[in-house]
């Protein structure tokens, strides 16, 4: 039988695309700075957990508060594109308002270190609260968009695109305040999050609205 050389390519072990090398930095980044916080997590024990050097990450992030900044963009964008993605199926407005907040409460459930470091690790550290004001200012801007799709929203009412506006930051600090209350009461059903929070969120879309306009001072 033929022996196979120690420098055979299929017994070499395969190199990380960039693409991959990338993800894993930030899947490292995120679980250290939700259990250290900015200032415990090093580059070098981000690199160590991620399998790679420390020139590596600086190869793809000049700093750590550019790292810092990514993780917290990167779970933005897959919260918005969770709640994009459930909101464009077929199915009654309620319904498909009721999975896009079940979506973020699945993704805080399912990506704990990734939601801590986008909702609560950047606080006391001015540079970082800049950042994150800027991170979920964008998120505000996509679900805002999100919900001036839906016509049967809010339906005539005065100042519709103002009022979506204000009802998703109310309803973006919510859900993050119940995110970080969840946090402590593990033990709550995420059923239980998702029906206290679309008992607000239906009853003031569906189109209950006062006929005069407090947003334009009226």
């Amino acid at each position: 039988m033929p022996r196979t050389s120690v420098t055979d390519p299929t017994t070499r072990r395969r190199r990380l695309t960039a693409v991959e090398r990338r993800a894993r930095i930030l899947d490292s980044a995120s679980r250290l700075f939700a259990e250290e916080g900015f200032g415990g997590a090093s580059i070098e024990r981000i690199a160590r957990a991620a399998g790679v050097s420390a020139p590596v990450v600086y190869d793809h992030f000049p700093s750590k508060h550019e790292l810092f900044v990514a993780v917290m963009e990167s779970a933005r964008d897959e919260l918005t594109a969770r709640g994009a993605q459930v909101m464009s199926a077929d199915a009654p407005p309620e319904a498909r308002i009721r999975a896009g907040i079940d979506a973020f409460f699945a993704y805080v459930e399912d990506q704990p270190a990734a939601a801590r470091v986008l909702l609560v690790t950047h606080r006391g550290t001015p540079e970082l609260n800049k950042a994150a004001r800027l991170v979920q200012a964008e998120a505000r801007v996509r679900m805002t968009a999100l919900l001036a799709g839906e016509p049967e929203l809010l339906p005539g009412a005065p100042d519709r695109d103002r009022r979506l506006e204000l009802f998703a930051e109310f309803l973006m600090q919510g859900m993050h305040g119940l995110a970080e209350w969840w946090a402590e009461h593990a033990d709550v059903p995420r059923k239980v999050l998702v029906d206290s929070v679309m008992d607000v969120a239906w009853a003031g879309l569906r189109g209950n609205f006062r006929a005069e306009s407090r947003v334009a001072g009226r």
